[in-house]
């Protein structure tokens, strides 16, 4: 006997009803965060702070006669002042930790390093008119901090009789005398040492209107005193330039006729 075709109908919407539950998409829970609960803030990169850019100082230039002064801060450049012939003494000085600059005309010539690391002191820039020329000059500086640097050929004027005394220390390098005068003929440079020096030191003589120089014998080391001869070639007026060598600690030199 067939069932009844209501109850057919019935069965068939029951099992059809069934399946599709079996593959329908599964049901997502989100959920909720309750009133208590604490939110962790998105932590944001840290950006360095730039150090700020050390302010330029542009140099200053002032020249009186055989006198050149520059003074500037931090790096700096200052062009077109004249050097003539003859023995020039620059000095300098510093507020910084350093101070570098050189000395060169148009084609370079001069000095590369005049302050060799110190941020003061003083020695000869000699124009012979050989190696090193007349003609117009420029000084490069670098700094950190402010600094001054006079370039002045000494005066004949006031140029003193022998003998000159020259004293210096190791840690200044070089010293410079005051302008003397000096007959032609021979020249006695006499040293002595607080410690015995390891190194060998030196003294240069110059003539200051030409920038020529003589031969002195080097001062030597393993010992506290010693002496060195020159020949003047001609009587003028001198200037003379001490290297102080390695462990003498301090020198001082005498130079007579």
């Amino acid at each position: 006997m067939k069932p009844a075709p209501l109850v057919t109908v019935l069965i068939l919407v029951l099992t059809m009803t069934a399946v599709s539950g079996c593959f329908s998409a599964p049901h997502k829970i989100t959920p909720t965060v309750g009133p208590d609960a604490t939110i962790e803030p998105t932590a944001v990169p840290a950006t360095a702070t730039p150090k700020p850019t050390p302010a330029f100082i542009q140099p200053t230039m002032t020249v009186v006669d055989d006198t050149t002064s520059i003074s500037g801060g931090m790096d700096g450049m200052a062009n077109g002042f004249r050097l003539k012939q003859g023995a020039y003494v620059v000095t300098w000085s510093g507020s910084g930790t350093r101070l570098g600059f050189s000395l060169t005309d148009a084609s370079g010539n001069g000095m590369a390093n005049v302050s060799d690391g110190r941020t003061s002191g003083s020695r000869l820039m000699v124009i012979d008119d050989n190696s090193i020329y007349p003609g117009n000059y420029t000084l490069m500086a670098t700094s950190d901090g402010e600094w001054s640097v006079i370039i002045k050929r000494p005066d004949t004027s006031s140029a003193v009789s022998l003998p000159v005394t020259v004293g210096a220390a190791e840690a200044d390098g070089i010293a410079v005398s005051e302008p003397f005068k000096a007959q032609k003929g021979d020249l006695k440079i006499s040293y002595s040492f607080s410690r015995t020096a390891y190194g060998t030191g030196y003294v240069n003589v110059y003539d200051v209107l030409t920038g020529e120089s003589f031969y002195t014998r080097p001062m030597t080391g393993g010992s506290q005193t010693g002496m060195s001869n020159a020949e003047v070639p001609v009587q003028g007026v001198y200037i003379a330039q001490v290297t102080v060598p390695a462990g003498a600690s301090y020198a001082e030199v005498t130079i007579s006729q």
